[in-house]
């Protein structure tokens, strides 16, 4: 189907008709079970709703006829016969960029807990390399509008409100009486100025900032306000949440990193980085507290090595931290996303590669390495680049050194990998390098970390969960209940949020 007949189905119908279906169908799609179930796979997927949402803000207009659910399903079904921009009949490219389009998919799947602590680990309780320029006392007011925990604590509301409410919410419900305990853990007006300020944008303002793109294959791939702002007024008496999950992103690190960029530029992505780097070692420590080294200087021009050497019994560990994440060009997977992801991993694929080489030929500064077990190297990233282990997109990275096996791996996975309950993390880190010696891909070997975590049990993270326990509603619910109740916690004593 072309672009330009799925804006014309989905624009039938006016978005105050279509809209609040959404955000019904949205809330009961809150994990990815519940659109992956057989007969129903990708009905009501979120990627697929979300741009939905957006061409109705954007295109549609209220002299246009109601909607019913069936009139959805026609729009979601359109969405999923869309044409991809290269995978068409009689192309014959390379189909990395088709892959690297399928991350949207992916990033829809993340564990939600570790989502929504990741910041306040990062930003609150980790100590920084050096001292930062702008994420000082009072930025997280200056950007958010309110403290750092509350702008999650706002996030986090309208997230579990979404589905007892079938995705909508009205801040008045605030001033009900049996919101009343809301004040012994927070205050109801920094709520609402976090809501204003980094949450809710309105259907008029939503329509001017995504404009109308002319049709194309490629519009889709385009930036969503809904990523920036993913609650919508104007549409409804209430708010609507078209898509749940972007609230998720919102108040990760990733939409922080967004919104802190775009205020202070290129100052604040060093202090992600900063912060970063020493986030990542403090979850490398849990492995033990001497199997840990941090990176030093070497050699007559004062060389840097990699940031961490973990020594394990099974393997020895290369790890470079680098705070990046996928740029418009990687998602959409477009021609200029091998220049984006040489630019952003390959200076760390040659720190691994030199240190490997080093360790190998026993330099005297890495002589206390053992030189006697296996090494892989890591790429830590501060999201997700999913497939880029694979076989259609290691090419892309520059191997000097193709048979030292290198993974590009995400915070997430790091968080998971280190507290492994089951089997130990050098043996899972090993795994993954097997299976990719077993089949060596082109352009080197290279490491499956998250493929080795599938059905693993964990032990419980400790930096997550004090992360966690920090919020206001796990304040009131382990008030309550004598224990913080994980993911299951509800800001409210009823056990719904409901007007």
């Amino acid at each position: 189907m072309k672009d330009e007949e799925f804006i014309a189905r989905v624009r039938r119908h006016k978005p105050s008709a279509l809209m609040p279906l959404i955000a019904q169908f949205a809330s009961t799609r809150m994990q990815p079970d519940d659109w992956m179930k057989a007969g129903q796979r990708g009905l009501g997927s979120p990627w697929a709703l979300a741009e939905i949402a957006r061409v109705s803000l954007a295109y549609g207009n209220e002299h246009r006829k109601d909607a019913t659910f069936a009139d959805l399903v026609a729009c979601n079904e359109a969405y999923n016969e869309l044409d991809d921009p290269e995978v068409v009949e009689g192309y014959n490219g390379p189909v990395a960029g088709f892959f690297l389009r399928l991350c949207e998919q992916l990033e829809y799947q993340l564990p939600v807990r570790h989502e929504l602590t990741r910041a306040i680990a990062l930003f609150k309780h980790t100590e920084p390399k050096r001292a930062l320029r702008v994420v000082r006392d009072g930025w997280d007011t200056e950007l958010l509008g309110a403290d750092l925990v509350t702008f999650i604590a706002a996030g986090q509301m309208l997230h579990i409100a979404a589905k007892p409410n079938e995705g909508r919410f009205n801040p008045q419900w605030l001033n009900q009486p049996n919101f009343d305990f809301l004040r012994d853990v927070t205050e109801p007006d920094l709520l609402r100025a976090a809501w204003a300020r980094s949450y809710v944008i309105d259907a008029s303002e939503f329509a001017a900032q995504n404009a109308r793109p002319r049709p194309s294959a490629w519009r889709r791939y385009g930036h969503n306000p809904l990523l920036s702002r993913p609650a919508v007024s104007g549409v409804h008496d209430d708010w609507l949440i078209p898509v749940p999950a972007l609230v998720v992103r919102r108040l990760s690190p990733l939409g922080l990193y967004y919104a802190g960029v775009g205020k202070w530029g290129k100052a604040f992505a060093d202090d992600l980085g900063d912060l970063f780097e020493p986030y990542i070692g403090s979850h490398l420590r849990l492995l033990g507290p001497d199997v840990v080294e941090p990176g030093f200087r070497y050699g007559r021009d004062n060389r840097e090595t990699v940031d961490f050497i973990v020594t394990l019994p099974e393997v020895v560990v290369l790890v470079e931290v680098k705070s990046v994440r996928p740029t418009a060009a990687v998602r959409a997977g477009s021609d200029e996303a091998s220049t984006e992801l040489k630019r952003m991993l390959n200076k760390g694929v040659k720190q691994l590669e030199r240190a490997d080489r080093l360790i190998g030929e026993q330099h005297p500064a890495f002589a206390h390495i053992p030189g006697d077990r296996p090494r892989v190297g890591l790429i830590v990233t501060l999201e997700d680049f999913h497939v880029l282990n694979s076989a259609f997109h290691r090419p892309l990275l520059d191997r000097e050194r193709p048979d030292f096996p290198i993974g590009v791996v995400s915070a997430g996975e790091i968080e998971h990998w280190v507290t492994l309950k089951d089997r130990s993390p050098g043996q899972v880190a090993l795994g993954a390098r097997t299976a990719r010696e077993e089949h060596p891909w082109p352009m080197g070997a290279g490491v499956a970390l998250k493929q080795q975590l599938y059905g693993r049990k964990h032990r419980r993270n400790p930096i997550v969960e004090r992360a966690w326990s920090v919020g206001p509603w796990q304040q009131l619910a382990a008030g309550e209940h004598g224990a913080d109740q994980g993911e299951q916690s509800r800001p409210h004593r009823e056990g719904r949020i409901t007007s």
